[in-house]
């Protein structure tokens, strides 16, 4: 009998040893998992943030890229710069989903409205039949009229417009 009570508390003490083990497994484990958590927590808040670091990126890209635009214009407001209009952005140079992805539809809708008035005003004053920029103009600035008066005058009257957009395109004016 006492053979059997020793085997018993024998078997006890074993079963006790491996819940012990057992519980310090799952100890072990739940630590493991935790940390697995805050990691996957701080990845999905470190990937918000690089979307939202490239939607600025971008935002500011583009931004730029019209300021460039507009200031392509304004050279031509006293006097004809073709070398400016050359070198202006013909393009904002991003995809139409890298454009979603970054701005409001009103912002969109201004970004669309710059580049198709200075395309607008490209063609219409600065082109040449061969699709080139023209470098030599007819008349002179204070004659009016004349090729050269006319592209300043236009030139005065676009920028207003690019001004507005450009607000409308940072969200300052709706």
């Amino acid at each position: 009998m006492l053979l059997l009570i020793s085997a018993i508390l024998l078997v006890n003490l074993f079963i006790l040893i491996m819940l012990i083990r057992l519980c310090h497994s799952i100890k072990t484990q739940q630590k493991f998992l935790k940390q697995q958590i805050y990691l996957l927590e701080n990845s999905q808040v470190l990937q918000l943030q690089k979307n939202d670091q490239l939607i600025d990126e971008r935002r500011s890209y583009v931004f730029l890229q019209a300021l460039q635009l507009r200031d392509a214009i304004a050279k031509q407001v006293s006097n004809l710069h073709p070398r400016a209009i050359e070198d202006a952005p013909f393009s904002h140079g991003l995809t139409a989903k890298e454009l979603s992805e970054s701005f409001s539809p009103m912002q969109l809708e201004a970004i669309a409205s710059i580049w198709d008035l200075f395309h607008q005003y490209v063609d219409t004053y600065w082109r040449t039949e061969q699709g080139k920029i023209k470098t030599v103009f007819k008349g002179a600035v204070d004659l009016k009229g004349s090729e050269v008066h006319t592209i300043l005058n236009a030139s005065n009257q676009l920028i207003p417009k690019i001004d507005h957009l450009l607000k409308q395109m940072k969200g300052v004016e709706h």
